[in-house]
């Protein structure tokens, strides 16, 4: 089991296809030991599997709360769903997965998809942590 002290931790990542291409880019914080993955850009068949390495990543260091901030997220199609649905079918009693999702290209397929009903959704990173 791996312990955090107090102080945050960052790491970041990018993946870019090309510079007109579609991107995404992730960083992890740590909060005591709770993980926030933010995450900007577009979430779509291209940009999906760095989004689910990042979201796996994350949980292989078994925080309590894994945080996933999507307000940066401009695109969020049904690979990036899917991803979602791979990191909450990975947590176990241990890790609760949270989503921040605050625009209708985030909202909207969660809700579409009933995928709110499984992973709670919030408005804000604040809001997800102390959940």
């Amino acid at each position: 089991m791996n312990t955090f002290d107090s102080s945050s931790q960052l790491e970041t990542a990018e993946s870019a296809e090309s510079a007109s291409g579609p991107n995404v880019a992730t960083a992890v914080e740590w909060h005591d030991r709770s993980a926030v993955l933010t995450v900007s850009g577009e979430i779509d068949m291209v940009t999906a599997p760095r989004f689910e390495e990042a979201l796996l990543e994350a949980l292989h260091k078994e925080p309590a709360t894994l945080v996933v901030d999507l307000s940066g997220v401009d695109f969020f199609a049904s690979a990036g769903l899917s991803s979602l649905v791979t990191a909450y079918q990975r947590t176990d009693e241990h890790t609760e997965l949270r989503v921040v999702a605050t625009n209708s290209a985030t909202v909207r397929p969660l809700q579409v998809t009933a995928l709110d009903n499984k992973i709670p959704v919030h408005a804000t990173r604040e809001e997800a942590l102390a959940a």
